[in-house]
């Protein structure tokens, strides 16, 4: 296989602290076959700016800048730029080893994969391991493998998220990001996974996940976790019509659970309109599934959203 164009895309918001670290490890790549797309996406910091200057540096960088419309905008705003056969995601406050993208494409290479797919490492701000995963088996899986891992308890987040990975560009065709969501890898990953026939997995770990207080996974729970839910009730239908019964229900199990964190560790009387629906959807498939939460989540909306004021749950 020749070796030909990957586009990486890194959105861009407030992250002017770790911008520098993050495009410094992709143009450092040992695959030096790359378009690095950086989209500025509004950020109200020198972020714009930076970007400017790395595209002025290497012309392998292309800047683009657009009103802020989160994460998912500017991803979708680089997959409509992108002009690789392959692409790539680097989230602009993590950073990737110099043979991330070198071991990817041999994994394609040597397997005919559609997609690729490595560990990555948690490490804190300054680089230190703050997680140590289990390393992950070097195989080729079907989807249907990788979706088992998708929804087992331990929440292999792995095979979820969009960045460790290097697909072929055709998977995304007619496919983007959901849109002002949270969780927008819950809501691609299926999709873009059933899309190919193989994916190849590797053991290495090149991406470093960097954990801050201000990411969202350390965010404490608002109304927003509701977008979790909703995704895991999408992943529920999509496993339904594919007659992949098992998995539908442990993506349902994950559905409840986002939803009853809501109702327990936010003001559901704040927003009550907006939970109802999805207390009624998830309770219809719960009671369809002989599942006891069926019978415990309206009644815990009860309570949440009819509590006296001032009254903790």
């Amino acid at each position: 296989m020749e070796r030909e164009l990957i586009s990486v895309i890194i959105p861009v918001y407030g992250v002017e602290k770790y911008l520098a670290r993050c495009v410094e490890s992709v143009l450092a790549q040992t695959y030096a076959d790359l378009e690095i797309i950086l989209v500025d996406d509004g950020s109200p910091d020198n972020c714009p700016a930076m970007c400017d200057a790395f595209g002025a540096r290497d012309s392998r960088v292309r800047v683009l800048h657009q009103a802020n419309g989160g994460l998912s905008a500017a991803r979708n705003a680089g997959l409509d730029a992108a002009g690789g056969a392959y692409v790539g995601f680097v989230d602009s406050d993590d950073y990737i080893a110099p043979d991330m993208y070198e071991k990817l494409y041999g994994a394609l290479a040597d397997t005919g994969a559609d997609m690729s797919l490595c560990g990555y490492r948690y490490v804190d701000e300054d680089g230190g391991t703050t997680v140590t995963l289990p390393p992950l088996p070097r195989r080729v899986m079907r989807p249907e493998e990788i979706f088992r891992q998708m929804e087992k308890p331990a929440l292999e987040w792995r095979y979820v998220t969009a960045v460790n990975r290097l697909y072929r560009r055709e998977l995304f065709e007619g496919l983007r990001f959901r849109v002002g969501k949270l969780y927008e890898d819950e809501f691609m990953a299926p999709h873009v996974l059933a899309r190919c026939a193989r994916v190849a997995v590797i053991p290495d770990e090149p991406y470093f996940y960097v954990q801050h207080t201000g990411s969202i996974m350390n965010a404490p729970v608002t109304i927003r976790r509701l977008d979790a839910a909703e995704a895991y009730m999408e992943r529920y239908d999509f496993y339904r019509a594919r007659g992949l019964n098992d998995l539908a229900a442990a993506a349902l199990d994950m559905a409840y659970g986002f939803l009853w964190q809501v109702l327990t560790q936010t003001d559901a009387r704040r927003y009550k309109g907006a939970i109802r629906p999805w207390v009624k959807r998830v309770e219809a498939a719960l009671l369809r599934h002989w599942k006891p939460g069926g019978l415990l989540l309206p009644l815990r909306y009860v309570l949440a959203t009819h509590r006296p004021s001032g009254e903790k749950p």
